[in-house]
């Protein structure tokens, strides 16, 4: 009897030992569970980035936009009422086609006349930046034939104040007029109230020679 209980007792120990290491397996593989939860993390952790990047993007884009921001004070409404400001803005009827370049024939450009008027209508010297547009309007399509923007010093420099008190500013051709009756538009940005004024004028030009063939 008692090979045949040492020979049993040998299996016993052999299954214990093939359980121990099925244990063993099944610990080291994982189980269905945990691959989801894997999963369910490794989406969580990829959220995570894209959000962190999404901020970062967003405080890059904030950072800019402040730097674009105007930093220059605004006085109150009540005191600026009190001052003499800038309240309109006109285009002097001496607006119209000029020779800017006289080595050359005929006329180059524009030279516009731009008036500044505080609230009693008197001209006022003010420091802003200024737009000049031209427009054709008897174009079908695109009717806006120039544009010329000039800096606060750029202004300035060109203030006469002796006859006509008025901004003259000068506009060689963009696109030379096929037409004599034309539009000028003037949008004017006053430095002191950080208000935007527009003013327009019909105007008549002197058609380039080389457009006169025009319709």
């Amino acid at each position: 009897m008692a090979p045949r209980a040492d020979h049993l007792a040998g299996w016993r120990l052999a299954a214990t030992a093939m359980c121990s290491l099925l244990l063993a397996g099944g610990c080291s593989t994982p189980s269905k569970a945990n691959i989801e939860l894997r999963k369910k993390n490794q989406e969580l952790e990829s959220r995570i980035a894209d959000l962190q990047s999404r901020r970062q993007a967003d405080q890059a884009r904030m950072a800019g936009l402040e730097n674009l921001a105007t930093t220059v004070p605004v006085l109150p409404q009540d005191r600026l009422e009190r001052l003499v400001t800038v309240q309109t803005v006109e285009v002097g009827r001496l607006t119209g086609s000029a020779d800017l370049d006289p080595a050359r024939p005929g006329d180059e450009g524009l030279r516009v006349y731009v008036i500044p008027r505080d609230s009693d209508g008197d001209t006022l010297k003010a420091a802003g930046r200024a737009t000049v547009e031209l427009f054709d309007l008897a174009l079908p399509h695109e009717q806006r034939i120039g544009r010329w923007d000039f800096s606060a010093e750029e202004v300035r420099r060109n203030w006469h104040g002796i006859v006509v008190e008025a901004f003259v500013l000068s506009c060689p051709w963009q696109t030379p007029p096929a037409h004599a009756d034309l539009t000028v538009r003037v949008t004017f940005f006053d430095e002191l109230t950080q208000r935007l004024l527009q003013a327009q004028r019909a105007i008549r030009v002197c058609i380039p020679a080389t457009q006169s063939a025009l319709p």
